[in-house]
């Protein structure tokens, strides 16, 4: 995996761009599910994901008559399968294809509505399915979030229009779009050691710029880090209520490498035997039928009133793969 460079990835966290016709305070109506562009990048490094026709994944992601769902910070997928609540906070009843990504027309409950007038969530974060090789077959639904992944999705209560600062230094650099953190890099190490860069970077004023970008920076992960304990421990004592074998006692060592390493402390805390229960891992199993469902799959049939053989439609094409981003 390609080293991440530290200015593209505060530029990716502190660009954000204008919510469809929202103006402050508004309720949005529509909502960005997935950026424009063939690849689509994440913040933890997981992808490219590549997708070959927004109409396409449209398509396949609402049928008529039906509606997709927008929850708290992945509830779903991550507390429903615990037998916690994972309520609905909207519903995505239409999808539009755009030059700039698709977008979701939201029909939000009372408390979707109540926390978008309230600021409480700055964005949002679809679960996708797709294949093997990362191209994207259809959004399943979406999350209220405060620290999205996915790059290049527009903020919900954002009043300045932001820029994506990872094309732009793509073309100031003179880089094709396949370019990784490591080249843009390399590519910015050099431009800055030429003369007329070398005055630039010593002007007063750079200098402040740069001072500001730091503090900046450190606010940054001091919120990221805040967020990331949360997640933890509401994760760790999630399962610790479970009934997960031995994980009680050293509770604060799970949340420390769930902050560094949220995707292997769910591998190890689930190995963990539960007391009188049998742990199911998230998705289907390898080698399993799409037909298997798990618990998530049958929490979503039973709670949005899904037949077996729409849902079966919905996994259809060998080697789809759930993926919470």
């Amino acid at each position: 995996m390609a080293k991440k460079s530290s200015l593209v990835a505060l530029c990716s966290s502190v660009a954000f761009a204008a919510a469809d016709g929202a103006a402050a305070g508004d309720v949005p109506e529509w909502v960005h599910l997935l950026p424009a562009g063939e690849l689509l990048r994440t913040n933890d490094g997981r992808g490219p994901y590549r997708v070959v026709s927004l109409q396409a994944v449209a398509d396949a992601s609402l049928k008529p008559g039906q509606k997709l769902p927008i929850d708290e910070c992945h509830s779903i997928d991550r507390a429903a399968p615990m037998g916690l609540p994972a309520p609905a906070r909207g519903w995505i009843v239409e999808l539009q294809a755009r030059d700039d990504g698709l977008w979701g027309r939201v029909d939000w409950t009372p408390e979707g509505e109540q926390l978008m007038a309230g600021r409480a969530y700055s964005g949002l974060s679809p679960a996708i399915l797709h294949t093997e090789d990362n191209r994207v077959h259809q959004v399943l639904r979406a999350s209220l979030i405060n620290t999205p992944n996915l790059t290049g999705l527009v903020a919900l209560h954002s009043e300045e229009p932001g820029m994506d600062w990872r094309t732009l230094l793509l073309q100031l650099l003179g880089l094709d779009s396949e370019a990784d953190d490591a080249a843009i890099e390399t590519a910015l190490k050099a431009k800055m050691t030429t003369p007329a860069m070398q005055s630039v970077v010593q002007h007063p004023d750079f200098i402040a710029l740069q001072s500001q970008f730091t503090a900046q920076a450190g606010e940054l992960k001091t919120l990221r880090e805040g967020v990331q304990r949360k997640d933890a421990e509401s994760y760790v004592d999630g399962q610790i209520a479970a009934g997960r074998v031995g994980l009680k006692p050293v509770r604060d060592t799970y949340i420390a490498l769930h902050m560094e390493n949220a995707e292997r402390t769910r591998t190890l805390v689930e190995a963990m035997p539960k007391i009188g229960g049998v742990t199911e891992t998230a998705g289907n199993p390898a080698g399993a039928a799409v037909g298997d469902f798990n618990t998530t799959d049958k929490f979503v049939m039973s709670t949005f009133g899904l037949a077996e053989d729409d849902y079966k439609a919905g996994l259809k094409g060998a080697g789809l793969i759930k993926e919470v981003l």
